[in-house]
């Protein structure tokens, strides 16, 4: 599929298919079986892959005599390892709309359309090698009546040709934690796993079984999920452990183990990130504390401290990145000592990179270095070399375009800069994509 720049493609849906199996097409009418139980199964018209002659979106094509006229329905491009995936809307809207995205070009590819999470939108895209490669899940609120009416609460898959999702609708118990940090996906593709408001705990999707494999109640515990295999690691605060479940064969989690290794001071924070070809996890304590943990040989068994403090006299530092090799940070830090959490936070401003090991300076990047008038998000290339920064660029006659600025993670130095194009909506998150195994 071309980019939304070209305009060839319409908006579209997915092929139904879990993470875990290979995605077949098949035919586009789903009348002919009974779905099995907790399969779902959506009403279609006929389609055909387009062919010699048939135009896609702004290509003009013949008017044939056949009314109405016949569907085509092309597929996606494989998410590459060089793009991110760009978010647009946030908290509040009713569908979200993701791109992916060549961060040198600016360019913007595939669309996916999905559901809302409960606050802020969960969203995991993978990077693939076929279009039937599963590219973006996202665990979604469904509401047809806004809080009054009943809700759906799905986890749906998207490839293909996007006519069909893959969804697994949880139970109507199920309350997916949707901060940053509080779900993934297993390595395999075979998991969804996530911390449940409503169990207080862990909740576990089998996405080719496409159904709830298992829970754990772990209260006091969580809400962070940082994944090796099928090991997952999280922090207790209150106790000062770090905690570790295992996810067995069929999908069922289990405590196995706690160190308490957290300094007394110890205070968490709402979010974290992952280094995930390293197997580390930052976060940046509500205190400012900033603490890289090691899970690449499981708990840690000596004490961890904090490598740094991420608090300055200027500003409040907001959201923070690990690169996926585990040898950079990178800071936010607003206009406004309120903390960010709050709705007068302030503005981004203003990232620091740090280095992961000594948390030494490496660069200050503000809006006058980067080129911008204003900064909505960041993160790092899945190879972890470079950071990529998108806002608003210089105003021109009053407007600016978003613009996407690419830095060197090792120097700090500005590598790229361009205009984002082919975009619905302005971006207001980007995410960096997994290398599934």
């Amino acid at each position: 599929m071309t980019s939304r720049s070209s305009k060839r493609f319409p908006r579209t849906a997915a092929i139904a298919v879990p993470l875990a199996a290979a995605i077949v097409l098949t035919g586009c009418s789903s009348d002919d079986e009974s779905p099995a139980a907790g399969e779902v199964t959506y009403p279609t018209v006929p389609f055909t892959t387009p062919g010699e002659g048939i135009g896609l979106g702004s290509e003009d094509q013949e008017i044939g005599s056949t009314f109405p006229e016949p569907v085509h329905v092309a597929e996606i491009e494989p998410i590459k390892s060089t793009e991110l995936l760009a978010v647009a809307g946030g908290f509040g809207n009713l569908e979200l709309g993701v791109n992916t995205l060549d961060p040198v070009t600016g360019v913007a590819g595939n669309r996916f359309v999905v559901g809302p999470g409960i606050w802020d939108p969960v969203i995991h895209g993978f990077v693939g090698e076929t279009s039937a490669d599963p590219a973006v899940l996202a665990a979604e609120v469904w509401r047809p009546r806004g809080s009054r009416g009943a809700a759906d609460f799905t986890v749906s898959t998207y490839s293909g040709n996007l006519l069909e999702p893959s969804e697994v609708v949880l139970p109507d118990y199920a309350r997916v934690h949707s901060r940053p940090g509080s779900n993934a996906v297993t390595s395999d593709g075979k998991y969804f796993v996530t911390w449940d408001d409503g169990l207080y705990g862990v909740r576990v999707v089998d996405l080719e079984a496409k159904k709830e494999s298992g829970a754990l109640q772990i209260i006091g515990c969580g809400p962070f999920t940082w994944l090796v295999g099928h090991e997952l690691y999280s922090v207790c605060e209150d106790t000062r452990e770090l905690i570790q479940i295992s996810i067995d064969d069929a999908g069922v989690p289990t405590e196995t183990a706690r160190a308490k290794v957290l300094p007394d001071d110890f205070v968490s924070n709402r979010t974290v990130t992952w280094a995930d070809e390293s197997d580390q996890a930052l976060l940046v304590g509500a205190n400012g504390d900033v603490y890289v943990l090691d899970f690449s040989n499981g708990l840690p068994s000596e004490a961890v401290t904090p490598i740094g403090n991420a608090g300055q006299d200027s500003g409040r530092f907001a959201g923070n990145a690990i690169n996926n090799t585990g040898t950079r940070i990178a800071i936010e830090y607003t206009d406004s000592v309120v903390h960010p959490h709050s709705a007068r936070g302030g503005d981004v401003v203003k990232i620091d990179l740090f280095d992961a090991a000594t948390f030494a300076p490496v660069k200050t990047l503000d809006l006058a270095a980067l080129g911008l008038t204003g900064i909505s998000s960041m993160a790092f290339s899945v190879d972890g070399e470079t950071l990529y920064v998108v806002g608003d660029g210089p105003e021109v006659e009053g407007e600016s375009a978003q613009t996407i600025v690419g830095i060197s993670a090792e120097t700090g130095d500005k590598v790229s800069s361009v205009e984002i194009t082919g975009t619905v909506d302005d971006v207001s998150n980007l995410l960096t994509p997994q290398v599934l195994e």
